[in-house]
């Protein structure tokens, strides 16, 4: 509560003073020590009013009238420097700092050492290196070294007589003054050091958030960049699906009319069927890179459905099973789930990773080979996809490198030399994005076993 009112008090007091814009107006430092400065008057203010009277009181008591006198005149000289709106601040710094000085010498000549006069000095000289700078401190430091060397002078001749004289001999006044001045110089250097390191700290504080900024900047520029990239990369792939797809479709459908009508020989006909068995794989590989480049562009969405995996693993079996037979290779769907069970995934990502999975496993298996795509239950949580194969296996170098785009294992294997080397890169991207991994494990000359896990799995309303 009271940290509260302090901050209120504050904020009015620089609303008083019309100086929310005076940061805009100096450097970083001087803020700092007219904030500080500020903080220090008003607290000043706030405890000089309820310290003054019972001051003055004691003052009348014991018969102390100069007291009185600079107390009262020390009080309003601070009202006016707090009050007056016109003084600038540095008018204000150097008030309050005259007039606390002359308040410290009074009190050490009325009530000598052992009076709050020689601590007042010591925190004025603190209190104006910290909201003035170090010279400013060193120059109240040397005044009250001259305030002291006078005090001496007239001691030693005897010029006047005061009171303040009777604590002891000249000697060991003069040793009570060297120390003060020694100390309060000391202190205003130690605090001058800390000062210099803090605004040290603040300017590379400063430097660091003008390089973030500036970071920032070129971070936000970037990405709009690459926004724009991936705007220009999305209308390059649209239109480039266009240009190839529609001329390749119509050099197969040409070829395909042309056979069908024309009455050729079997030779021509070998020829029709390598123009579209040719154009089909241009397809291919061209859709397989476009498919690969919007993944890495992250230009996809992805659709949940509740799947019946049964049927699509037939589907899988039913699109693949002219490619199985024409490598001499038995295809196998093994479904090892209770009827009613659907998995909640993307179906139509889910369905080309497993035809990729399964193509390849074909593709890599001799004839008369065996690919078996399984599908189980694991803890009544996850489905668990298998596609194992009786092929040429993975070496244990490869294996971490089959994921690569256009990466071969067998480059002797004529199938995979005719291959994209995209079918595992394209189906192990679509499986991260359902949230699951593919683990490969393969024995050279034996064979290879690919199987992730999807952990969306419900039973069907």
């Amino acid at each position: 509560m009271v940290r509260d009112f302090l901050r209120k008090y504050q904020r009015w007091y620089i609303s008083y003073l019309d100086m929310q814009n005076h940061k805009n107006e100096t450097d970083r430092l001087s803020y700092y020590r007219d904030k500080l400065f500020i903080s220090i008057i008003t607290l000043t203010v706030l405890l000089g009013s309820v310290a003054y009277v019972p001051s003055i009181t004691a003052a009348i008591v014991l018969d102390k009238l100069f007291i009185l006198y600079i107390d009262t005149l020390a009080i309003i000289l601070l009202f006016f420097a707090f009050f007056y709106k016109p003084l600038s601040l540095k008018h204000r710094k150097q008030i309050f700092t005259v007039n606390f000085f002359v308040l410290s010498l009074c009190l050490v000549l009325d009530l000598g050492l052992g009076g709050n006069g020689p601590i007042l000095l010591y925190m004025v000289s603190i209190l104006v290196t910290l909201y003035s700078g170090t010279k400013a401190g060193v120059y109240t430091v040397l005044l009250t070294a001259l305030f002291y060397f006078l005090v001496l002078v007239i001691k030693y001749f005897k010029i006047i007589e005061i009171n303040f004289y009777v604590e002891g001999p000249f000697e060991g006044l003069m040793t009570v003054f060297i120390n003060n001045i020694l100390f309060s110089l000391l202190t205003v250097f130690c605090v001058a050091f800390l000062i210099k390191q803090l605004n040290k700290a603040l300017l590379k504080e400063a430097e660091l958030q003008d390089r973030l900024i500036e970071e920032n900047k070129l971070t936000i520029k970037a990405k709009e960049e690459a926004e724009q990239s991936d705007r220009l990369k999305t209308a390059f792939l649209g239109n480039m699906s266009h240009e190839i797809n529609t001329p390749m479709y119509s050099v197969l459908g040409s070829a395909a009319l042309l056979k069908s009508s024309l009455n050729i020989d079997e030779k021509n006909k070998e020829y029709f069927n390598i123009i579209e068995t040719n154009s089909n794989k241009i397809l291919k590989v061209f859709n397989d890179v476009v498919e690969v480049s919007k993944i890495e562009s992250g230009l996809y969405t992805i659709d949940t459905e509740s799947i019946n995996i049964e049927s699509l693993l037939e589907n899988v079996k039913t699109d693949l099973s002219p490619l199985a037979k024409a490598h001499k290779v038995k295809l196998m769907i093994t479904v090892e789930i209770k009827q009613g069970y659907r998995l909640l995934s993307d179906q139509e990502k889910l369905y080309e990773a497993l035809k990729h999975l399964v193509k390849n496993a074909i593709t890599f298996t001799k004839p008369y080979g065996v690919v078996n795509v399984i599908c189980n239950i694991l803890n009544n949580k996850k489905v668990e996809f298998k596609i194992q194969d009786t092929g040429i296996g993975i070496a244990d170098k490869d294996l971490d490198k089959v994921r690569l785009p256009f990466y071969k294992v067998d480059l002797d294997n004529e199938s995979a030399l005719h291959g994209t080397g995209l079918g595992l890169t394209i189906a192990n991207a679509y499986i991260n994005i359902l949230g699951g991994k593919i683990k490969i494990e393969s024995a050279l000359g034996h064979g290879t076993q690919i199987y992730f896990t999807l952990e969306d799995y419900k039973k069907a309303p």
